[in-house]
């Protein structure tokens, strides 16, 4: 398995490396395949395989986050819940965030939490929704109404 044998789903994210910043976010998971995560990754979220190893797969999430899915076999979540484990991206852009959830609803992936406004009315005001990759991991993804409330 190399990285050639994803096509990651254009457009979704930036994966450009972040060599601006000082730092970028590191979160490892367990899943039960290697190669169907590293399709759901690249397919469904647009995140882009950067390294294939036979006992993980390492992803740049947004440019911002390595992901990186350890093979655990038994790495199922057979009844995934939101709280208080997930992981995933805040964009700062609704445009960018609108265009995943667009594509998320239109390859028909079920969301464990749908899109929804939460803490209207407020500064903390964003829009959400998460969704549950192959091995149960919870992958959240929220836009804030006004991105420099978004920590």
């Amino acid at each position: 398995m190399d990285n050639t044998e994803f096509k990651t789903t254009k457009g979704l994210l930036d994966n450009s490396p972040n060599a601006t910043g000082r730092y970028i976010a590191h979160i490892a998971v367990p899943c039960r395949d290697l190669e169907e995560a590293a399709r759901w990754y690249a397919e469904v979220l647009g995140a882009q395989p950067v390294r294939i190893l036979k006992d993980r797969v390492t992803f740049s999430f947004g440019g911002v986050l390595q992901l990186v899915c350890h093979l655990e076999r038994r790495a199922v979540v057979p009844n995934p819940r939101a709280y208080p484990r997930h992981h995933g991206l805040t964009f700062l852009r609704m445009g960018d965030f609108s265009r995943l959830k667009d594509h998320i609803e239109k390859l028909g992936v079920k969301f464990l939490v749908r899109p929804a406004v939460r803490f209207a009315n407020s500064a903390y005001e964003h829009q959400t929704f998460m969704v549950v990759d192959p091995s149960g991991n919870v992958v959240e993804f929220k836009c804030y109404i006004r991105p420099e409330c978004s920590y």
